[in-house]
């Protein structure tokens, strides 16, 4: 927070009669906001630098648009245009100073509509006003290292210069949480479980670090309650985050997405227009991040190139952390946006030659039943997952499973059915007895513990995918299990670039479910393997 905002317009006010409506736009860009209030208040509080508290807080150009674009106002109703704020930005581009002068201005500052002023410029009052709720800032994380982040952050712009700024606002500046000496009011860290902040009475709520957010951890629970508490008080929500993996289902993931309009969400994120590549020059990576640390001049972005250099940093996370781009993370099996545009859903109507793909579970995981067209097209047949509020002693129909494919052979030209065996080989030599086709074995297993059969498959399922001629139905599970995939090489010591290293799938860390992309591989495989069907000597048949 170093630079001036000089080419920022302030508002020029005209005299004249009260009136009820903002004044109207005075230059091309012009809104009506709260934003220049918070500016005008925090150099009256007497904010430093972070960097250097003898020195003031200067707003880049950046930031103070971010400040004016967060509390615009609609201009016939003083509403606020966006109830949350994304900001997804590289590592060191100052998120959490930022996100804490912020979450001071919800505690302290005027931040809420209090009408139209003479010169039709808006009002901004201080929550606890009027008949307007007491303030309740959270600053909430899943860890007690992360709420430091911001907490942490802010707390020196409190204490420096003896408390100065403690001092002019009346807070009362506590190591672990924050007061209003003349009235009530909150400000706090969080990182208690999500339950037991249901139906607090939030006017502000700042969730950290977002991209950390997952399910496991309880973070996407966590961010619905926040969000659904400042909600029923008026309040808004802000997220800092720096750009996640993709397929992680993290709570920034979700938030928002690059070219998506939001609505009432303002999400900000600077990335590079090329994507960079690990053989660029370091000028090039250079001029790289000088495109997304923009006017953040305190960047030391020759020293992020080094970290960039440095062996033991992984290229993923290099352009995760320093490049601000979205990622699949290292080992994910397949890029969740390449799967996504993939997603074609047709009609495969009867007697449609297809493969079928088969992954057995008995009680806890899904059991799936995929088929594939011999041209690459997969689509979903039947599912059965356990649910959520089964007995101890739940299995599986067998009799529903059987049905099921009895079904699919009856109503497409099954060339050939892949099944992984364990707990099934019975049904397994059921059906292959039952759907041979005079020599020709129709149902065969493949046991996708072994790895040097299996890995074969997924590396065909693999190449259909980067190549586009596997495409799919969309199936919202599928999609799920897909994206949750990683990748284990056969032989640890072969190259990940070698395209004669061999993988399997896997489950990743968090041990999310992958059933219904194993069929997914075992139906592609059926397809693209399938025996071609026998000639028809025509001669031999009457089709009168």
């Amino acid at each position: 927070m170093t630079m001036a905002i000089e080419s920022v317009r302030s508002p020029k006010s005209r005299l004249q009669a009260p009136i009820r409506a903002w004044r109207g736009p005075q230059y091309d860009g012009d809104f009506p906001t709260l934003g220049w209030e918070v500016l005008k208040w925090a150099r009256k509080a007497g904010f430093s630098s972070p960097t250097d508290e003898k020195a003031p807080l200067i707003f880049t150009d950046e930031q103070a648009r971010l400040i004016l674009e967060w509390y615009r106002l609609d201009p016939e109703t003083g509403d606020f245009r966006y109830r949350r704020f994304v900001l997804e930005m590289a590592k060191g581009w100052g998120k959490s100073p930022f996100a804490g002068f912020l979450s001071l201005a919800e505690f302290a500052g005027p931040v809420c509509f209090g009408g139209w002023d003479a010169n039709g410029e808006p009002i901004g009052v201080a929550w606890g006003t009027g008949n307007r709720p007491s303030p309740w800032v959270q600053i909430a994380a899943v860890s007690e290292d992360q709420t430091d982040n911001t907490y942490g952050a802010l707390y020196p712009m409190l204490t420096a210069n003896d408390h100065r700024v403690a001092k002019n606002l009346r807070i009362d500046d506590g190591r672990t949480r924050l007061y209003l000496r003349d009235r009530p009011g909150t400000l706090e860290p969080v990182t208690a479980s999500a339950g037991s902040r249901e139906g607090q009475r939030l006017t502000s709520g700042l969730l950290d670090e977002t991209h950390l957010w997952t399910q496991r951890n309880g973070g996407r629970k966590l961010a619905r309650v926040v969000r659904r508490n400042a909600a029923k008080m008026g309040g808004r929500t802000m997220e800092t985050t720096n750009a996640p993996v993709l397929g992680d289902k993290s709570v920034a993931e979700s938030s928002a997405v690059d070219d998506v309009d939001l609505g009432d969400v303002l999400y900000y994120a600077r990335r590079p227009a090329t994507e960079p590549d690990l053989n660029w020059t370091d000028e090039q990576l250079v001029a790289a991040l000088r495109e997304v640390y923009g006017d953040a001049v305190w960047a030391p972005v020759e020293r992020f190139v080094k970290e960039i250099r440095d062996p033991e940093t992984p290229w993923d996370e290099a352009l995760q952390f320093w490049f601000n781009i979205r990622t699949t993370g290292a080992g994910r099996a397949v890029d969740p946006r390449v799967w996504d545009l993939l997603a074609k859903p047709r009609d495969v109507p009867a007697k449609t030659a297809i493969g079928l793909g088969f992954d057995g579970s008995i009680s806890r995981d899904a059991t799936v039943l995929r088929g594939c067209t011999l041209d690459g097209y997969s689509f979903l047949i039947r599912k059965w997952e356990r649910p959520a509020d089964a007995p101890a002693d739940w299995r599986v129909d067998r009799l529903d499973v059987a049905a099921a494919i009895d079904a699919a052979f009856a109503r497409f030209d099954v060339r050939l059915m892949l099944a992984d065996p364990p707990k099934w080989w019975t049904e397994l030599d059921d059906w292959a007895k039952k759907f041979k086709k005079g020599d020709v074995e129709r149902v065969m297993a493949l046991d996708t513990n072994q790895a040097r059969r299996f890995a074969p498959a997924v590396d065909r399922w693999l190449t259909g995918i980067r190549e586009g001629s596997h495409t799919h139905d969309g199936d919202p599970f599928t999609d799920d299990n897909v994206k949750s995939t990683h990748l284990r090489k056969i032989r640890l010591e072969d190259d990940d670039d070698d395209g004669r290293t061999k993988f399997v799938l896997i489950r990743g860390d968090d041990n999310r479910r992958i059933d219904a992309a194993v069929a997914d591989v075992l139906a592609y495989e059926a397809a693209m393997t399938a025996p071609v069907a026998p000639a028809v000597d025509r001669r031999m048949h009457s089709w009168s």
